[in-house]
């Protein structure tokens, strides 16, 4: 178990969350020269990679050198990988599959899942960095209880609970809990909750009234709430705020490491002792034409590579991600860049030449009272479309008033974004049986 602070302490680790930025960028090459040597001589995709740009490790002498000769990865290289050389882990495994103490993957919103290789306890370079720092952030201390509303990423989460020493409260992620999470609440009074996005906190309003009990005492010890996998909507963001809940976004940094939000809930941190983030032009077609994104909140794409990952690292992991970054101090005393998400690249829907993406759909499909939950898709059979085509679900309204439902969400849509859709209703159960609750697809070709 790790040393922790004293309980007043505001960081978990003050040294390197406050680390000035020119001691933190020669530490990052340290980490980083580490990184590309073992995912050379391991990595089996990376190796691959490199062989065909004519590189190794001993060419990168510095950053530039870096962003100038190595050759970007992503997921569609992983999969074509795992698919020709029957490696389930897509060339990018650094140790024996034996060792490995957890087999994850992602949620397969953006296509189908990879698989996402752990080993508990070991194969991370450094010291605790992601969620450690966070929770501590948000107000974890040793002996609380921490609520963990979860699905497939269950181990790693509540082992590192226990290891600063708080007692964690185990949820299935689904809205059949939520009565039982807020009894709990009630009994234990948990400080943290962990990951309670957008479906769950619409739910909850049904729910607790049907059940008699007020979200605000049943929420009232908690510091911190957390939602993952895709930002709230205006709807789920009022509830949040009736209830007196404090809300922590919570993020992925190109599968290559974890984002999180501070006090200052000014864009989400990412620890850059774990990873090395640039921010290219997204028109770039390869390495080789990618030019950096210069500037605070500069819209880019974004590029990772893991620095502390030992279990298989990736390295210039091209995430199709549309970010912004600020690298400059926080008001929360933190020196490491915050980023915010914009959207996928992969998910712009261009209409008559109108620029759409989900988040400009969102808000307005949850002003429609039987369309509350959010739960809606984007269907794109191509980037540019005379007609923007929507799936939105509805929570089981008559046959007889669907007309004029599907009226009410056009409207909605056409005063928001600016475009009038064509909308096909159908019941929120059927959306919610295409992903985790959390994250349903929210673009699809048909």
């Amino acid at each position: 178990m790790p040393e922790l602070p004293p309980n007043e302490a505001p960081y978990y680790d003050a040294e390197y969350e406050t680390m000035p930025r020119d001691r933190l960028r020669d530490l990052q090459f340290e980490l980083l020269t580490e990184t590309i040597a073992l995912a050379y001589e391991h990595s089996a995709l990376t190796r691959e990679a490199w062989d065909v740009a004519g590189i190794t490790p001993a060419d990168i002498r510095d950053f530039d050198d870096f962003r100038e000769k190595v050759p970007f990865l992503d997921k569609d290289a992983q999969r074509r990988y795992r698919d020709n050389r029957g490696d389930p882990f897509g060339g990018v495994l650094c140790v024996r599959p034996a060792e490995l103490t957890a087999i994850n993957s992602t949620s397969g919103t953006t296509g189908d899942p990879t698989l996402v290789a752990e080993l508990w306890g070991g194969g991370f370079a450094g010291r605790p960095a992601i969620m450690y720092r966070d929770f501590w952030g948000m107000g974890v201390r040793p002996g609380d209880r921490v609520a963990l509303f979860l699905f497939t990423f269950r181990g790693a989460t509540y082992g590192f609970v226990q290891q600063l020493g708080a007692v964690p409260l185990l949820f299935d992620y689904g809205v059949e809990e939520i009565e039982r999470l807020l009894r709990a609440s009630l009994r234990h009074r948990p400080t943290a909750l962990y990951n309670f996005g957008g479906t769950m906190i619409n739910a909850t309003a049904a729910i607790a009234e049907r059940a008699g009990i007020d979200p605000v005492d049943a929420f009232s010890s908690y510091r911190g709430v957390v939602f993952a996998g895709e930002p709230l909507g205006a709807r789920a963001r009022g509830l949040a705020t009736e209830w007196g809940m404090h809300l922590y976004e919570h993020s992925n940094v190109g599968d290559v490491t974890g984002c999180f939000e501070c006090s200052a809930h000014d864009g989400m941190h990412f620890w850059e002792d774990t990873a090395y983030v640039e921010g290219i032009d997204p028109q770039a077609i390869d390495h080789r034409d990618a030019q950096p994104v210069d500037g605070d909140r500069v819209r880019c794409e974004l590029v990772a590579t893991a620095l502390a990952n030992r279990v298989a690292p990736l390295v210039r992991f091209r995430s199709d991600d549309i970010v912004e970054i600020d690298r400059s101090r926080c008001a929360c005393g933190r020196t490491h860049a915050r980023i915010w998400t914009i959207g996928r690249k992969g998910d712009e829907i261009v209409v008559d030449g109108v620029s759409v993406l989900p988040i400009d759909v969102w808000e307005a499909v949850e002003r429609v009272d039987a369309c509350g939950l959010g739960l809606f898709q984007i269907v794109r059979p191509q980037r540019q479309v005379d007609t923007l085509r929507l799936r939105v679900g509805h929570d089981g309204v008559a046959a007889n008033r669907l007309v004029a439902l599907a009226e009410e969400v056009r409207a909605a849509v056409l005063t928001s974004v600016g475009v009038e859709p064509e909308v096909e209703l159908v019941a929120n159960e059927e959306l919610l049986r295409l992903g985790p609750p959390h994250k349903i697809p929210r673009v699809t070709r048909k």
